[in-house]
């Protein structure tokens, strides 16, 4: 695959050329890894790239077209042997040649800090904590279909039976994109972009294209860290079936503990949740502020915004009850035959949110209640407190800066908090 990327009337595109031995059909690197077929289109981005690192456009190709390559890639430009050592950890099920490598070439350095705000609860805790991060979000374009039919009179005599379809692009909708434009352009930016849906069916082909959009304006904007929002319950309990060591990992996945993450790393720009190690309770209680000001978007189902029916929903509506006692959700609108299989479903997704709000809240409605009689319970607060060891899968040059300020609004785990969290189990 070679790869070229060029930029134009500001915005910024790439294109990869597909050789003998790449595949338009590969499998999405995040979830249950669906199986996805890329529409060969180009990607583009509504900001005019003016400089950037050759590494970090060659870990943006590879983000992108991963689940594609087959047997060799050629980057736009050179990149270092950091970049290809990086993909050499055996993780990285699928292996390739890098065509072009320069020795030569300096690690890239930043100093600023940088969110990847998706919008909920769990970025939005970040945002919270380090409000001199600059904010970036990805806005997505998608195929939209507009159907003209053709007059009756020629269908009758032309044949003309069928519909005739002229693919456009359409926004998907999402009240975050109206939020962060809204800080103005000193304190986040909106891009948008087409690559969540370049591909059949859409959706990120790799969990950390979610931050693309940052690794784009790093160079130009001196970032030297990428935060996300990923919660404990995704980073070490398995989205909530049991924990997961992920310092022990790091034996295998390079020093963050993930092998995607190890290879922001190497490259000079570390992607690191400053919530790992706590739960989506506390992220609740960080974001309290901005969810009562409209500036939390957790799902999007309803035009952009919440459609307070989901499971999603449920979780969010759980979390807050425990956190805000004012708070009384319309329980009734989750009273169907879908949130009835899922709560009886086992392992339970993000079994431990509901275990912790059972064990808080003392009025849940009985078809809530009932059908999560048997999950394991939690019996100390380890849900509000912070994992401390989770430090250590943050870089040395910004382990001390970051610690001392989550720890200034989270309390530490106890010995005894530890223990429950560590021996968290649905199985």
């Amino acid at each position: 695959m070679k790869f070229e990327f060029w930029t134009k009337n500001k915005h910024s595109y790439l294109r990869a050329n597909f050789e003998k031995d790449d595949s338009y059909i590969g499998n999405r690197q995040e979830g249950a890894g669906s199986q996805i077929e890329y529409t060969g289109e180009d990607i583009s981005f509504d900001y005019e790239v003016k400089n950037i690192h050759p590494d970090i456009l060659g870990l943006i190709c590879l983000l992108i077209f991963y689940p594609f390559i087959g047997k060799q890639v050629e980057f736009p430009m050179p990149v270092s042997s950091r970049l290809k050592e990086a993909f050499s950890n055996q993780n990285f099920k699928k292996q390739f040649k890098f065509v072009n490598i320069d020795d030569t070439l300096s690690i890239f350095s930043g100093s600023k800090m940088a969110l990847s705000l998706g919008g909920g609860i769990d970025s939005s805790s970040v945002r919270a904590m380090f409000p001199e991060a600059f904010i970036v979000h990805e806005a997505h374009l998608r195929d939209k279909k507009i159907k003209k039919q053709k007059k009756t009179f020629w269908n009758k005599y032309f044949n003309f039976s069928k519909s005739v379809s002229t693919p456009t692009k359409e926004l998907v909708p999402s009240d975050t994109n109206a939020i962060v434009k809204a800080l103005g352009s000193e304190k986040g930016k909106l891009i948008t972009s087409n690559q969540r849906y370049v591909s059949k069916p859409g959706g990120w082909h790799t969990w950390p294209c979610s931050t693309l959009t940052s690794l784009l304006l790093a160079t130009d904007m001196d970032f030297g860290i990428i935060f996300t929002g990923t919660n404990a319950g995704s980073s070490m309990l398995s989205n909530g079936d049991s924990f997961w060591d992920r310092l022990y990992a790091r034996k295998f996945h390079g020093p963050s503990g993930n092998f995607w993450q190890s290879t922001f790393e190497s490259i000079g720009i570390p992607l690191f949740s400053p919530i790992i190690g706590t739960s989506g309770f506390q992220a609740m209680a960080l974001s309290m502020d901005l969810v009562r000001s409209n500036e939390v978007v957790s799902c999007m189902k309803k035009e952009g915004n919440a459609c307070r029916s989901c499971t999603k929903c449920l979780r969010r509506d759980l979390i807050r009850a425990v956190v805000d006692p004012t708070y009384i959700p319309n329980w009734k609108a989750y009273d169907t035959t879908m949130i009835h299989d899922a709560l009886t479903n086992r392992p339970l997704y993000f079994g431990h949110v509901h275990s912790y709000a059972v064990s808080k809240l003392d009025n849940l409605p009985s078809f809530i209640s009932e059908r999560l009689e048997g999950l394991s319970r939690i019996k100390t607060d380890w849900p509000i407190k912070f994992y401390e060891k989770s430090f250590e899968l943050c870089p040395h040059e910004w382990r001390e800066t970051i610690r001392e300020r989550v720890l200034s609004f989270i309390t530490p785990m106890n010995s005894d908090e530890i223990e429950e969290f560590k021996n968290w189990s649905q199985i």
